[in-house]
């Protein structure tokens, strides 16, 4: 699989920016109606997709989406592990393989209104000190 980035250059770490995304899918963001685009037309029917790779094209889309300072103001908990976005952009991912591991959160201080991040998996909890230091609830 290619590597992803993060275009912007607001994260460090591409698995964790689908993290800040994945965030504000259900709170109205400025890219909603792009979203709904992109997932209607790779993923809302995905008979046709054979589960090797990763749907290149909604990676690509993520990659490039720009997040507003007003979206990432929305962001008051982030969730590590059970994302909804992974089944965006591999529908049968099973959770069994690294494909969406977080290896730096580095860009988090953009999340000026962050209060608690539920850690479940995706990453090494260290990885998460940061947060705690800034007095960061994490669960």
């Amino acid at each position: 699989m290619k590597k992803y980035e993060d275009k912007t250059g607001l994260f460090e770490d591409f698995n964790f920016k689908l993290m800040v995304i994945d965030a504000l899918i259900n709170q109205s963001p400025s890219f909603e109606s792009a979203l709904n685009e992109i997932t209607q037309q790779y993923t809302d029917n995905y008979e046709w997709y054979t589960g090797l790779e990763p749907i290149a094209e909604v990676l690509e889309f993520f990659s490039e989406l720009k997040l507003e300072q007003a979206d990432l103001d929305k962001i008051n908990e982030l969730t590590f592990g059970g994302n909804e976005i992974y089944g965006l952009i591999k529908p049968d991912w099973d959770g069994e393989d690294e494909l969406f591991d977080v290896h730096s959160i580095k860009g988090h201080e953009h999340l000026k209104n962050l209060e608690s991040a539920c850690y479940d998996s995706m990453c090494d909890s260290a990885l998460l000190a940061p947060l705690k230091e800034k007095g960061i609830i994490v669960t």
